[in-house]
Parts: structure tokens; C-alpha cells; sequence
């Protein structure tokens, strides 16, 4: 089977529309109320910090008069918080809020439920079950902090209604996961559908495979990582990683030939959804890749010099014009 190289050209080019979309002006405006939290605006301060010289975040306070942003403003924020006092009881420093509170009554009510269900006969969980899923489950509401549900809930709303969506997760590290989840969720659509759509023997790999590299160039857009040389290696990673994925799925084929198209699609799916995640992994990392260059790099440059060495020794021996030319 061919390497799609035509494809990858297309690819290639299509991370450079990629690149000078992470690029394009975004314009965000935050008005700040009275009302609004301490932690509500220190919150929204330290998430809307430009990484790049394309983004431009206007602060104001809300005031009586009519809010009016600049005509090239994307996105406008108006921070303020209801009319309520969130801290139910307070002892000197420490204070409960309502939220918490309703936290602890929650989790109180599953754990004697959940003791009672298991106390049952045929239930087939035990007490101490019950009690360490309790506390392995109050441990994660607590590591999920307010913070991290408000960043992720403004991160989606403001993706819903933009379409500079690459310009805003380079510019917002708060805003890459949501748009790296669409990324990959999009690209293992279109290859599940590739899958259970194309027929022809090896037609679907190039297809596939130029819809993998896209998604490589966005999510390294995303993660703010520029089209370099690096994203060769990657390039290399994705397209060894769909000759599994299509291996793979030839072997499941073979054994469920019936469902092939389905399997097809499936595997498709996984793959490319597995590919996404491990891309992501390995930006959020900012793998460092001087090493593998100095590798390369040494390795180039013995073969060069094995070519020069070989091409030299078999070189036609040059016509002379007498025995003393021979012997100099």
C-alpha cells in the first residue's frame, strides 16, 4: 500500500490554514459589577491572559450607563452575582457555604441509603463497600473545585458562540480542553463514517489519514506548538498509528465478516479518539524533542558521509596520459 504523500501535501498546507487561524484577532470585553465575588473576579483576571499578541482583554466597571463594546469585540462578559449571601455559617474565619452544605447533606443521604441497600440480602455489596465509594466519591467533588467547573462552563459557552474557536484556546489555557474535545470528537466522527461507508479496499486509509494529521495540526494550534519540524515526528506517530488501527481492523473483520461495516466504523472511531487523547497528553507535557533532533541529525550526517565515501571509492578511475601520470 502507497504512503498517501499527495494527501499529506494537502495536510501540510491545511496546518498552515490551521496556523493563521490560531493567529486571527480575538477581542474579549469584561465588565466588572459591584456585586461580583472576590473570587468570581480574581477567577475571570487570572484566565484572561492573552498568550499571544492577537488577544486583547478589555477590563471595565459596570456602571449605571449602557454597556456599549467596541465594534470589533468578540466576546463580552458581564461579571455580577446574585443578590444573596452564599456563606450559611460562619465561625471566626472559617465559613460553610450553602453549596458545601448541601454537599455534606447529599453524600450523607447516599451513604445511609447506600448502607441500607447493601445490609439487604442478594445485594451483593457490602457495608465497607459502600463506605469507601462514598469516600472515594467525596474526594473527587472536593480535587473538582468551583474554580475548575467555572472555567470549564465558560470555556464551552464561549466556544458555542464563536467561530474563531482555534484564535481562543491558543490565546486561553482554560479554553484548550473543551476545544481539543470537539477536535477529537469531530475527527473520530468523520473516520467512523469513512469506515462504515467506504467499500474499496484501502481507500479509506489516505482519507483517514489526511483527517488524523488535520486533527494534529489543530490540536498543536490549540496548544499553542507553531507548524516546526517537530510535528514530523508526529506526522510519523499518526500515520504508523493508523497502519494498527487498519491492521486491527482487518483482523476483527476477518472474524465478524458479517458486521464488518460496523466494526469498521467502530475501530475508526477508537483509534482516532485514542490518537486525539495521546496528542493532547503529549502537548500538555510540551515534549521536548532536542534529543531525537540530535539523533536524527548524527544519523544524517553518517549516512552522508557513508554515501561521499562510497560514491568516491567507486568513481571511474580518470584517463592518463602516460605511465608517469599513473605512477604521480
Amino acid at each position: 500500500m502507497k504512503i498517501p504523500v499527495d494527501k499529506l501535501t494537502r495536510a501540510f498546507k491545511m496546518g498552515a490554514s490551521v496556523k493563521k487561524d490560531s493567529d486571527t484577532p480575538v477581542r474579549v470585553s469584561v465588565y466588572l459589577d459591584s456585586s461580583a465575588s472576590r473570587f468570581l473576579a480574581e477567577t475571570v483576571r487570572d484566565a484572561f491572559v492573552p498568550q499571544t499578541t492577537s488577544g486583547i482583554v478589555r477590563v471595565e466597571r459596570l456602571g449605571e450607563e449602557r454597556i456599549a463594546p467596541k465594534t470589533d469585540t468578540d466576546v463580552v462578559l458581564v461579571l455580577s452575582y446574585p443578590a444573596i449571601d452564599p456563606v450559611a455559617v460562619s465561625f471566626g474565619p472559617v465559613r460553610l457555604h450553602w453549596y458545601g452544605l448541601m454537599y455534606v447533606i447529599a453524600f450523607l443521604l447516599a451513604w445511609l441509603l447506600g448502607r441500607y441497600r447493601a445490609s439487604r440480602p442478594g445485594s451483593g455489596w457490602k457495608k465497607d463497600q459502600v463506605d469507601d465509594f462514598v469516600t472515594w466519591a467525596m474526594l473527587g467533588v472536593v480535587a473538582a473545585t468551583d474554580k475548575t467547573y467555572l472555567l470549564e462552563t465558560l470555556a464551552r459557552w464561549i466556544l458555542d458562540r464563536t467561530d474563531k474557536e482555534t484564535a481562543f484556546a491558543a490565546n486561553f489555557a482554560f479554553m484548550r480542553i473543551a476545544a481539543a474535545n470537539r477536535i477529537i470528537t469531530s475527527c473520530a466522527l468523520t473516520n467512523m463514517a469513512t469506515g462504515a461507508l467506504v467499500f474499496l479496499p484501502g481507500a479509506d486509509y489516505p482519507v483517514m489519514a489526511l483527517a488524523q494529521v488535520g486533527m494534529l495540526f489543530e490540536l498543536a494550534a490549540v496548544f499553542g506548538r507553531g507548524i516546526k519540524p517537530e510535528r514530523g515526528y508526529e506526522v510519523a506517530g499518526v500515520l504508523a498509528g493508523g497502519l494498527v488501527i487498519r491492521a486491527v481492523t482487518r483482523a476483527l473483520v476477518k472474524q465478524t465478516p458479517h458486521i464488518g461495516f460496523a466494526v469498521k466504523a467502530l475501530t475508526a472511531a477508537a483509534g482516532t479518539y485514542g490518537m486525539g487523547r495521546a496528542l493532547v497528553s503529549l502537548y500538555e507535557r510540551d515534549v521536548d524533542y532536542s534529543r531525537a533532533n540530535e539523533v536524527v541529525t548524527a544519523t544524517f550526517s553518517r549516512v552522508r558521509d557513508l554515501v561521499t565515501t562510497v560514491a568516491g571509492a567507486t568513481r571511474p578511475m580518470a584517463s592518463y596520459q602516460d605511465a608517469s601520470d599513473l605512477a604521480a
